[in-house]
């Protein structure tokens, strides 16, 4: 049986391993170089004792432990990190990146790791708190089949796309223009409505447009989460914005998601929270309020 670690434990890599362990797979282990720093490393503990992973101490540790590492961080940290991996590669691994990062930065990873190990570029196309590992993601790159046979055979649902590196990662960019875009505009209206006590009201008359599903808890989570990871978020906009110049269309959209983004920083959501989206979006006012 292939072991499987994570580089970096947070949200997407907590639920895809607990996924995992639950489709029988062991021995899933993880390092995250917040785990043994004070207040971070309480939730990452807490998780991987959830979802039975071992957490190594060094990321050498990991990499040398694990016959596919799954680098999931920040996309401003993919090209870092993957340059502090390659040393450390062997050529019988597969260094799968699941970082929402555009098509640019996926290939210049591939080149890093290509020399030593192969590399596989995952989009995840979705939301994986609920959907855990079965989240729907595209592979591309050389390891993308093998990649896909592995996991789809422990329950999750991994598209191989035949292409190079970066085609997977292309696919989820254009698919953020309207995701990340969508999600601020929502914060946006229901802290407008806030000053006139209306955000309930305006998100029900959003929900009468925008049907399908039960609206008002999928728009509850969307703010809650986008709080949270706002940084992350803003990073991942910064390829959107670069993947958008790069061919020479208009960014205006996804600019003004990256400013709304930074905006999010600046009140330290993620701070005030511990790190745990609130389980009510009207939580929020409190910061703002402050």
């Amino acid at each position: 049986m292939k072991t499987i670690g994570f580089l970096g434990f947070g949200e997407a890599s907590f639920n895809i391993a607990e996924g995992l362990r639950g489709e029988g797979l062991k021995g899933i282990r993880a390092y995250d170089a917040a785990w043994q720093k004070v207040p971070q490393s309480e939730l990452i503990k807490t998780r991987a004792a959830k979802a039975d992973v071992v957490l190594e101490p060094t990321l050498q540790d990991l990499v040398e432990k694990s016959d596919i590492v799954v680098c999931s961080i920040s996309a401003n940290l993919a090209l870092p990190i993957a340059e502090q991996c390659a040393p450390l590669l062997r050529p019988d691994q597969l260094y799968v990146d699941i970082n929402s990062a555009g098509p640019d930065t996926k290939v210049a990873v591939d080149r890093v790791v290509s020399p030593h190990a192969t590399f596989v570029d995952v989009a995840v196309m979705g939301t994986v708190p609920g959907n855990r590992h079965k989240v729907p993601m595209l592979a591309s790159g050389k390891g993308a089949s093998t990649f896909a046979e592995f996991c789809n055979g422990y329950g999750m649902s991994v598209t191989a796309l035949a292409g190079p590196a970066g085609k997977a990662s292309a696919s989820k960019m254009f698919r953020s223009i309207f995701m990340k875009g969508y999600v601020m505009l929502l914060l946006e209206a229901v802290i407008a409505g806030r000053q006139f006590g209306l955000e309930d009201d305006v998100l029900a008359s959003i929900r009468d447009t925008i049907t399908g599903g039960d609206f008002l808890r999928n728009a509850n989570d969307l703010i809650a989460r986008g709080v949270i990871h706002a940084e992350r978020r803003e990073h991942e906009m910064d390829e959107v914005i670069a993947t958008l110049r790069s061919l020479g269309v208009d960014d205006t959209m996804s600019r003004a998601a990256k400013a709304k983004l930074a905006w999010c920083v600046e009140h330290r959501f993620k701070e005030h929270f511990r790190g745990k989206p609130p389980v009510d979006y009207h939580e929020i006012f409190s910061v703002l309020n402050a």
